[in-house]
């Protein structure tokens, strides 16, 4: 069943997947430096075939920065993608940091730079939010709104089968789980909760694949106590070490990433941002830190 989904992502961090039929989606645009690289695998799989839409999970450089190639490439190509990854691709704040992030990606990767391209060039084309249901060729995509990774953050239902999840669920591969709750751990949870109501089959893990497990409420109930447990991990590294945001930081990258996080598919820069961002909001929302 899974043959029509299909990794194309340029470098290790499997952030790129294509949907093949009459008409073919990209899942995620992956990062700038390795665009070259993923335009090569799309272009393996479909031969003279077009890519006639992309579908983005949210506005994280590792997710987005690739869209400017592969719309060269393609440029009759729609990228569909939430109103609030829209407002963040214009501003000039955030325009800085996709292009610092994936220049940092590929220098952690020995690799060059990605080549230029304009601000502009990095673009939603068309706002899809709750409750839209695209028609692309001979595949129905369902959209829900999974805030809490970011707000912009969108998961999607392919062809009543794949529930293409959103990184508000965490990511994870066998045992091993990284919490991915930057901006709400409460809107994390509800998002979580929205999407074990999908009537899909088979659930979509970013930057893994289609899990292999298909009993999904036994699936939903484990990410949850996954979420839940890291809370309380997060927390005790707060309490242990208080008024040392250093050591807090090197707690939650020995934990979550050094080791852990297959074949440095995030860079060092990005997860202490992200690391240092749940520290933030675990402090705030879930130990009532009014500072």
């Amino acid at each position: 069943m899974s043959d029509y989904i299909v990794n194309v992502c340029g470098d290790v961090s499997r952030a790129v997947f294509l949907i093949k039929g009459e008409k073919n989606i990209l899942f995620d645009a992956g990062m700038a430096y390795s665009a070259k690289e993923t335009i090569e695998n799309i272009k393996k799989e479909l031969g003279g075939k077009p890519v006639d839409a992309l579908i983005l999970s949210h506005s994280h450089y590792d997710h987005a920065a690739g869209i400017p190639f592969i719309k060269r490439e393609w440029p009759d190509l729609t990228v569909y993608g939430s109103a609030y990854a829209k407002h963040v691709f214009e501003k000039s704040s955030a325009q800085e940091t996709i292009r610092g992030l994936s220049d940092n990606a590929a220098a952690e990767a020995g690799l060059p730079c990605a080549p230029a391209y304009r601000d502009e060039e990095l673009a939603v084309d068309s706002v899809v939010a709750e409750g839209d249901v695209l028609t692309i060729g001979d595949h129905t995509v369902r959209v829900y709104e999974t805030p809490g990774h970011t707000r912009c953050s969108l998961s999607y239902l392919v062809d009543d089968d794949v529930l293409f999840a959103s990184e508000t669920i965490g990511v994870f591969a066998g045992n091993w789980y990284m919490p991915c709750y930057l901006v709400g751990y409460r809107m994390a949870l509800d998002s979580l909760e929205k999407l074990s109501r999908v009537p899909a089959k088979r659930l979509f893990i970013t930057h893994e694949g289609i899990c292999r497990d298909t009993d999904l409420p036994r699936l939903f109930a484990w990410i949850r106590g996954r979420m839940e447990q890291t809370r309380d991990e997060i927390e005790e590294i707060i309490r242990t070490w208080p008024d040392d945001e250093e050591r807090q930081l090197k707690e939650m990258l020995r934990k979550y990433h050094d080791g852990v996080v297959p074949e440095k598919s995030q860079p060092t820069m990005a997860f202490s941002l992200n690391a240092a961002a749940t520290l933030k909001l675990v402090r705030r929302e879930c130990m009532g830190d009014t500072v």
